[in-house]
């Protein structure tokens, strides 16, 4: 049976009550405020006034609740009294709320004196008693009395929650102080905007106030994890984080978003996570939070501000003349809705006057529908009002032309405007392309189509949108230029249109699709875009010559047509070599700029990110083309090396479903790591020499993209002990005939590696870590140098450069390798008792420390030196591991010890 780590949610759930960040069952987390919570602590039973202060959802009341929980074990002297907006205006002391918080607090109190004081309470808690001084006095004292109850048998202790509610805030507190109750109330930061005259604020008079900041990311990432109640998507709550702005470090709206999400379905269940449903789709704030009724209240011209300053990123405030102008609104008006939103924190100014949304998560919660359609309707107004030109307009044509942009599809069609734009267009082009790309957009949108002009500007426009890497605007103007018919001759469109489908994921739509497939000249660019979406076929320097070649500006035939790593899958880069990498922008979003990252983060060790960034690509969109194929074997890779092997096998069956995988040695080498991880040795070396056997097909076929891996993973399976070492002399000449064939960094190093093991040559070995310090990646660079450490005569510098290499993945894992667990020199010994243990059977004795330093590189001489024991001793304790832990030799378990996947074997110390 296959067995993995502790689930990441499960961890974080761990950690989190092991700092006693978990409220009780039913109630939110209180993490990140161990500080307060002592503070408070150390208050209890001293006559002490404490205001907890914060902003709205900051967890000021699931502190108190923390408070009450842990004071009301120590005595039943507490009461916690919770005030609101439902308090008479004329009950300055609070009266009703106190009565009420006593009744719930002692509901059947065996002291008869406590119900006569609160009925004493309730009978004089009148409007006429508040009329006169006297009447006033007897309540006041007969308020002292009922909280006099509280200090009997042991201190007395008042907790008072919403304190900005209260019609008099100091007259609350003052009995309760009188008596000398610990006195621990909570206001809001913003709650003293209106309040009875001469009240004065409670953190005045108050022994000490202390203040909820936001909290760190770790810890809001903490508590998102426990809130969800199973396992999540590393990518949720950074994507919270970042559409929230500076209301990120506020649990409380933190958790509304999240429960947000999860009601309103934009949550999904895959791959054994919680992720969010639509990735570039940021979340919202909760329909109820303050900040979106305090937008409300600014009305149509704070909704519009808004929407505007969403759309473009920014908004000026030199440009409200213009937008009240436009709007038909007076200026003074603008400008004080503007000191509104600034104010509550929808909208912030910098020094120079530029307005910005600090919290997009507000505007789809603001705006009824996408804040596009919501601003371009302002822009229109805004555009219409510059080209009237009545003198109150700006003068600037880059002003007027960015409003045309901006207005989009709710300006009708102005061919007057085009010269502009165009103009405009051409001024920017040198030093701002993204922004002299939207104005020929615009441009193309205001012409007469088919005429010379929208020709003139689409063959302008479309080689500027792929330099500027934006493929959704490509794929926008193809689809434009296909329906009008004008522009570059077929055979360029067609490959446009390609390239866009590729990169937004999306098929050619059938329009274009149509409009475009009535000439040989357009075949080969559709045929691509076609095999692209099937997913079978892998990326080949050929097809992508054949198909985006006529993009090239120097021509066909000055493509070239090898690239270097040709058993590598690398499609950005395969577009920049036919394109040229000053024509070809790389994407910065879509499935291949999400391809890129992952492959950058497994080449660099930085792993921890690529199972959620896999599930992100999944959901993203058709998950059957080459690049969904490569990422989940990439990710089935990661998780059997951090030894989750029911997830790596879930990523494997993923891929086997339905579809026939383009990359068969890829896919082989991670059935294998796999399979020797868990023990199925025979299998891994059957999966490893089946495609070997039909290396002459898979070449043919051009499926070679991580050959060099497999060989270099096939050669470490039958260097080892029960392996067939009389094999790796032909798997060196298989090696060598794939170099000769294809050449590139891995099937270089896979060349001088097994070139190594065969002739037990060193300094092959030292070469091939030359090689892959140079050009490759860090897991197989840690191979390289495994494979000089077990052939050299002093194997430890080996072995250490191996062990950091071992240790930075392990920490990009969240893992912990095993010769940290045992210490710096590997050596403590284990002697707690694992009777109770299930699972594997642990290391127990000397068998920790003896596989510690096998991984070290020592043989069985020197660790009997190194832990002053006999050979004899050492062999016997090395068998024990072995038929612990399932591994097959000596470099096995090095490589298992570095990789961390003996930590399930450690004792539970």
């Amino acid at each position: 049976m296959l067995t993995g780590r502790v689930c990441p949610a499960k961890r974080a759930d761990t950690r989190a009550r092991r700092a006693g960040a978990v409220a009780p069952r039913g109630g939110r987390t209180v993490s990140g405020r161990e500080a307060e919570l002592s503070a408070l602590d150390e208050a209890y039973g001293r006559p002490l006034l404490f205001i907890v202060r914060g902003q709205a959802g900051m967890g000021k009341t699931t502190l108190l609740r923390e408070v009450h929980r842990t004071w009301r074990r120590r005595g039943p002297g507490i009461v916690r009294i919770k005030c609101s907006a439902a308090i008479p205006r004329w009950d300055l002391f609070g009266t009703r709320a106190v009565v009420k918080a006593f009744s719930d607090s002692f509901p059947d109190s065996g002291n008869s004196a406590l119900p006569d004081a609160m009925a004493a309470v309730n009978r004089l808690c009148l409007p006429e008693s508040y009329g006169s001084a006297r009447a006033r006095s007897a309540l006041f004292s007969e308020l002292v009395g009922l909280f006099a109850h509280l200090t009997e048998d042991a201190p007395g202790a008042v907790l008072i929650d919403d304190l900005h509610t209260a019609p008099d805030p100091a007259l609350v507190v003052a009995a309760a102080h009188r008596v000398g109750c610990t006195v621990v109330a909570t206001y809001r930061e913003d709650g003293w905007a209106i309040r009875p005259t001469g009240s004065a604020s409670p953190h005045t008079f108050a022994d000490r106030v202390i203040d909820l900041g936001p909290l760190p990311d770790d810890q809001i990432d903490a508590l998102v994890t426990v809130a969800a109640r199973e396992p999540l998507d590393q990518a949720v709550a950074p994507a919270l984080r970042a559409a929230l702005g500076p209301l990120a470090g506020n649990p409380g709206t933190v958790l509304d978003t999240f429960e947000a999400l999860r009601r309103e379905g934009h949550l999904v269940r895959f791959q054994g996570h919680l992720c969010l449903r639509e990735p570039a789709t940021g979340p919202g704030l909760p329909a109820d939070h303050a900040l979106i009724r305090q937008v409300a209240e600014c009305g149509t011209t704070g909704r519009q501000l808004l929407a505007i300053t969403a759309l473009s990123g920014r908004f000026a405030m030199d440009g409200l003349p213009d937008f009240a102008a436009a709007t038909g609104r007076a200026i003074e008006a603008c400008g004080r809705t503007v000191d509104r939103l600034v104010a509550v924190g929808a909208l912030v100014c910098d020094d120079h006057g530029v307005l910005r949304v600090p919290c997009p998560a507000l505007v789809p919660a603001v705006l009824p529908g996408p804040a596009r359609d919501e601003a371009a309707e302002v822009h229109r107004a805004l555009a219409e009002h510059h080209l009237r030109a009545d003198g109150t307009a700006a003068t600037d044509p880059a002003v007027t032309s960015d409003h045309i942009v901006l207005a989009g599809r709710a300006l009708p069609p102005i061919p007057s405007v085009v010269p502009l734009l165009e103009g405009q267009a051409s001024l920017a082009l040198g030093t701002f392309p993204e922004r002299a790309a939207r104005r020929y957009r615009a441009a193309l949108r205001h012409c007469e189509p088919g005429g010379t002009p929208y020709s003139r500007i689409l063959a302008a426009l479309l080689p500027l949108l792929v330099r500027t890497g934006d493929y959704e605007g490509l794929a926008e103007a193809v689809a434009e230029g296909a329906r009008a018919g004008g522009g570059p001759r077929h055979a360029k469109l067609a490959a446009y249109a390609a390239l866009a489908a590729v990169h937004t994921g999306r098929p050619v739509p059938v329009p274009v699709r149509e409009a475009l497939a009535n000439g040989p000249e357009t075949r080969s660019a559709l045929e691509f875009a076609d095999g692209w979406f099937t997913g079978r076929v892998p990326l080949r320097t050929s097809q992508v010559h054949l198909a985006f070649a006529c993009l090239h500006p120097d021509g066909v035939d000055t493509v070239p047509t090898d690239l270097p790593d040709c058993d590598r899958f690398d499609p950005v880069a395969l577009f920049g070599q036919v394109l040229g990498t000053a024509t070809y922008g790389e994407p910065v979003t879509g499935p291949l700029a999400a391809y890129t990252r992952i492959m950058r983060d497994y080449r660099d060790g930085n792993w921890g990110g690529i199972p959620s960034g896999a599930r992100t690509l999944e959901l993203a969109g058709p998950p059957c083309t080459p690049v969904h194929h490569a990422v989940r074997l990439i990710a089935a890779e990661v998780h059997s090396t951090m030894g989750d092997y029911e997830g790596s096998a879930a990523w494997l069956e993923l891929e086997s479903a339905g579809h026939d995988c383009p990359f068969p040695a890829l896919r082989a080498w991670a059935s294998m790591g796999l399979a020797y991880r868990t023990g199925e040795w025979e299998r891994a070396r059957k999966l490893g020499w089946s495609f070997c056997d039909r290396s002459a097909e898979r070449s043919a076929e051009g499926s070679v993209v991580g050959v060099g891996r497999l060989l270099i993973r096939l050669a470490f399976t039958e260097w080892g002990e029960g392996g067939r070492r009389e094999l790796l002399p032909r798997l060196r000449n298989e090696a060598e005939q794939w170099y000769s064939h294809l050449g590139g960094t891995e099937l270089k190093a896979a060349t001088l590696i097994t070139r190594a093991f065969a002739e037990r040559d060193t300094d092959s070995a030292i070469e091939a870590v030359n090689v892959l310090r140079e050009h490759g990646g860090r897991s197989e660079l840690l191979r390289a140098c495994m494979t000089v450490a077990f052939l050299a005569d002093d194997p430890r510098p080996w072995h250490h450069e191996a062990h950091d290499i071992a240790r930075g993945l392990g920490d990009s894992l969240h893992r912990t390798p095993m010769t940290e667990s045992m210490g710096a020199s590997g050596l403590a010994q284990t002697t707690c008792d694992d009777s109770a243990r299930s699972g594997p059977a642990a290391l127990s004795g000397l068998e920790g420390p003896i596989a510690a330093l096998v991984g070290r590189g020592l043989t069985n001489r020197q660790i009997a030196r190194e832990i002053q024991v006999s050979e004899k001793t050492v062999e016997n304790n090395l068998t024990q591991v072995f038929a612990k832990t399932g591994c097959r030799s000596r470099l096995d378990l090095a490589l298992a010890v570095m990789e961390g996947r003996l930590t399930a074997f450690l004792p539970r110390s």
